[in-house]
């Protein structure tokens, strides 16, 4: 007989929580601008920044390298001579100068003029395994794809608008899906070694409590790889929450979860408020949970095939609204959410084995057929698509019409452009 998950609030614990997360959210704000204040202490500042990505750009006539750094945090935007080397992956010593510069901008990150000190001449590691990864394929598409599945490398815009007309482009933006995915693989290579060792040495120990222990060691490692990008933090904290809740026979899947889930991040890193990437995530995570409500009952099979599909169409209309891109191909975007687990371990397996441009042929294939569409929809479609998506929360009969008003906007996208 299991016992049944309580609530994790009632209302007057609810306002507790509230004050205690609005005072460590003001914490976090006071010590953001703590740093601000120290940047802006002179006009200019030296800092150390890796660089992220680098790209050429041409506008007014004029042709110029913009890079994407990231230091203490944050990303800062600056320019470079077009015919400055490579420098992705490498630490910079600049000067930048910040007399223009607001909180706010420091809090979303900023643009700065600058000026390159030093180069420091190794590569950072995750420079290093991306580019280990590159070797083994001949275009670009592909090793940009493979580069951003593995390492979150960037992808050119041409490469992201197909990505994005296929309905995939979360499948090769790491998020907190990829971590889901991470974690379920480690618990099953962890599970075996653990078990034959706790029988020997200590057989008193909660097996599930540490597994998941080690899985979390393993992706904090992850994080710190790859950077702490805002949808994987997102997603480890509410990894690291669940857990809690779990062992202390809390609800999990639920509204509430999630909501305190959100404010928690958002405290900790005020900065993931102005992040796209943060939002997104949460989104696929509140229709996962929506659909959750009302269908756990289902066998497993179909419960995976069906929430993909809910997921699918309720994503879409956000998509096509943020992204204005389309093509006849994205509903299969479906099946390779599905196939995404046995594609992502047999990839990591061909790319360690050295022979990862393997279905290099078949990619590019692909890519060859999709033709991107820009399509758009109103502000006011988006509108009536979040209040239906937000009813469904309280309401069986709204997830239903939220469901046929999204069904109703795939279907007059793939109408638009057929």
């Amino acid at each position: 007989m299991s016992l049944e998950r309580v609530k994790l609030f009632h209302t007057r614990s609810f306002i507790i929580f509230l004050f205690v997360i609005s005072f460590l959210a003001l914490i976090s704000l006071l010590f953001e601008y703590y740093n601000f204040s120290k940047l802006k202490k002179f006009d200019d500042a030296e800092i150390e920044a890796v660089v992220l990505s680098q790209h050429i750009k041409t506008e007014n006539s004029k042709t110029y390298s913009v890079l994407k750094l990231q230091a203490f945090h944050k990303f800062i935007y600056t320019t470079a001579s077009k015919d400055i080397k490579n420098l992705r992956g490498r630490t910079l010593k600049l000067k930048i100068w910040t007399e223009k510069l607001t909180f706010l901008e420091y809090l979303k990150g900023f643009y700065v003029h600058s000026v390159i000190l030093h180069v420091k001449p190794e590569l950072n590691l995750k420079e290093r395994v991306s580019r280990a990864i590159s070797v083994q394929h001949d275009t670009n598409v592909t090793k940009e794809l493979y580069g951003a599945l593995f390492t979150a490398s960037p992808m050119s815009k041409e490469v992201r608008q197909k990505l994005s007309a296929l309905g995939i482009a979360h499948l090769f933006a790491i998020s907190g899906f990829h971590l889901g995915v991470l974690s379920l693989i480690l618990l099953a290579l962890f599970n075996r070694p653990y078990y034959f060792f706790q029988q020997r040495y200590f057989p008193y120990r909660n097996r599930q409590r540490d597994l998941a222990i080690l899985s979390a060691a393993v992706m904090l490692m992850y994080l710190f790889f790859l950077g702490f990008i805002p949808s994987l933090i997102r997603a480890f904290i509410m990894l690291i929450i669940g857990s809690v809740f779990y062992e202390r026979h809390i609800k999990i899947i639920s509204m509430q979860t999630l909501v305190v889930s959100i404010l928690v991040i958002l405290a900790l890193f005020p900065t993931l408020f102005f992040t796209l990437g943060f939002w997104l995530s949460v989104c696929g995570v509140f229709y996962i949970f929506i659909f959750l409500k009302y269908f756990t009952s289902l066998p497993k099979i179909q419960m995976l095939i069906s929430m993909s599909i809910w997921v699918y169409i309720m994503i879409t209309p956000v998509s096509i609204y943020l992204f204005n891109t389309f093509s006849i191909y994205n509903p299969l975007s479906i099946l390779l959410s599905i196939l995404f687990l046995p594609i992502y371990i047999i990839s990591f397996v061909l790319h360690v084995s050295g022979y990862g441009g393997m279905f290099d042929s078949y990619i590019l294939r692909i890519f060859e057929l999709v033709d991107v569409k820009n399509i758009t929809i109103s502000s006011t479609v988006l509108a009536l698509h979040v209040s239906l998506s937000l009813l469904s929360v309280f309401y069986k009969k709204a997830f239903f019409l939220a469901l046929f008003f999204a069904l109703s906007t795939v279907i007059f996208a793939i109408y638009q452009i057929a």
